[in-house]
């Protein structure tokens, strides 16, 4: 049979009350049997004394010819009877004088009969010895006998409501453990929505990891919903082009299209396999990425010089959409960073294409570059639809399409900002976002350097 971690935890809680009141019972036992033993010895003593006086009395004034026996017969049974004891006088040869009566079962026959409890003294006259009084007593076993009745059915006792106790408390402390073990075959079986309770659960270290669960389980199933989107988008992205390509080809051999117009065809067919060729970048610096390959050859460069550079490079698309352009960027050769100069140049085209993507058409472009305390920050800010404040944490996130709250336009693999971020990430920057009001700004810092 498997040993699970409720039957572990079941019967070690069991175990351990079971030897831990054996252990106090013992030691009850021990203790009972001391007291006992002090009590008895104590009383034995007491009647010892007694005797002795008695005898002493007796010897002093009828000689040492008295006889002991008629004189003390009718006192000893009456102490024995008290103190439950049998009481012997002896002479110096041993032999009995006197006795209690006949011992009771359990009590000693003869002078060497094994007790538990004996006291033993002798008697005499000034200095001279002329006999023994020897008590014997054993324990109240009727006393021990209820003791340990007492003991063993309050160990029965408590050791049932423990393990009743010990039982509910398993259940209940591995319970989330259950409920994760029948989540993860949900997972198994591509359902993500299943969590763990944690309400019983405030404090310790299973409350932290039924939090830790479901918190993967959450990033899981958005993972997998991101996963299913992007493969959608990649469909889509790549048909769409695909098609395009195929029709004007298909037009061009079977002389749909006229020859006048092959330039403007071919011109089409380039920007589509362009796009292509960006879809299939894209996947393939996630792949990189994602497989630690990504290399960075830092070095000083002029972030003002490549920033105008790539500006000029959408230009076409901003007079297109009539944008207006506020730029606030130092002179050329005057402000350098340490960064790798080819992902920085992704990074800054990924965020000004985002930009103009979601501009509004004839709104406002900016763009600025700012030293301050050993860094450079560079900010892109466009005018066009508020990203919602509940969308804003995930937009950086791979496969995320922002744009689903921004605009119509569906281009794209929600992998850009992902690249932006994790580039960033890699020079051990970070990058923040702010949209209110219509306003987003894309910020993000790189460290300063002398010019090189």
């Amino acid at each position: 049979m498997r040993k699970t971690i409720f039957v572990r935890y079941f019967l070690r809680s069991v175990l351990l009350l079971t030897v831990s009141m054996l252990a106090l019972s013992a030691a009850f036992m021990v203790g009972a049997s001391r007291i006992l033993s002090a009590q008895q010895d104590t009383k034995m003593a007491a009647a010892a004394e007694q005797i002795k006086r008695y005898i002493s009395t007796q010897i002093t004034y009828y000689g040492l010819k008295v006889d002991l026996s008629s004189e003390i017969q009718n006192v000893l049974p009456l102490m024995a009877d008290l103190g439950d004891m049998h009481i012997r006088i002896l002479d110096n040869e041993g032999k009995i004088r006197a006795e209690s009566g006949a011992p009771r079962p359990g009590h000693m026959k003869t002078v060497s009969s094994p007790i538990v409890f004996i006291y033993q003294t002798p008697f005499g006259i000034e200095e001279t010895e002329v006999g023994t009084v020897r008590i014997g007593s054993y324990p109240n076993t009727r006393l021990i006998r209820q003791f340990l009745q007492n003991c063993a059915f309050m160990s029965v006792i408590i050791v049932l409501l423990s393990g009743v106790t010990a039982y509910f408390s398993a259940r209940r402390q591995t319970r989330p453990l259950r409920q994760m073990a029948a989540c993860a075959r949900s997972f198994e079986l591509g359902d993500y929505c299943t969590r763990a309770e944690t309400g019983d659960y405030q404090d310790g270290e299973i409350y932290e990891l039924a939090q830790a669960f479901n918190s993967m389980a959450q990033t899981l199933q958005r993972g997998e919903e991101l996963r299913r989107g992007f493969i959608a988008n990649v469909s889509h992205e790549l048909k769409t082009p695909m098609t395009t390509i195929s029709g004007f080809i298909g037009g061009v051999l079977d002389g749909t299209i006229p020859e006048e117009r092959h330039s403007e065809t071919l011109s089409i067919v380039r920007d589509e396999v362009m796009r292509l060729s960006r879809l299939v970048e894209s996947a393939a610096n996630l792949s990189r990425l994602q497989t630690g390959q990504l290399e960075l050859h830092p070095r000083p460069f002029d972030i003002a010089e490549i920033s105008l550079r790539i500006l000029l490079g959408f230009e076409p698309r901003v007079e297109e959409k009539g944008l207006s352009v506020h730029l606030d960027v130092p002179e050329p050769e005057e402000l350098y960073v340490h960064a790798d100069p080819d992902s920085i140049t992704q990074v800054l085209t990924n965020l000004l294409d985002n930009a103009i993507k979601f501009s509004q058409p004839g709104g406002e472009l900016g763009f600025s570059i700012t030293p301050r305390a050993g860094k450079v920050f560079v900010s892109v800010v466009n005018h066009g639809q508020t990203i919602p404040p509940e969308d804003l944490p995930y937009v950086f996130d791979r496969f995320y399409k922002a744009d689903r709250s921004r605009s119509a336009d569906r281009t794209g693999l929600g992998l850009g900002l992902f690249l932006v971020r994790s580039i960033l990430n890699a020079h051990y920057e970070d990058i923040h976002v702010f949209s209110q009001d219509g306003r987003t700004e894309f910020r993000f810092s790189l460290p300063e350097a002398k010019r090189g």
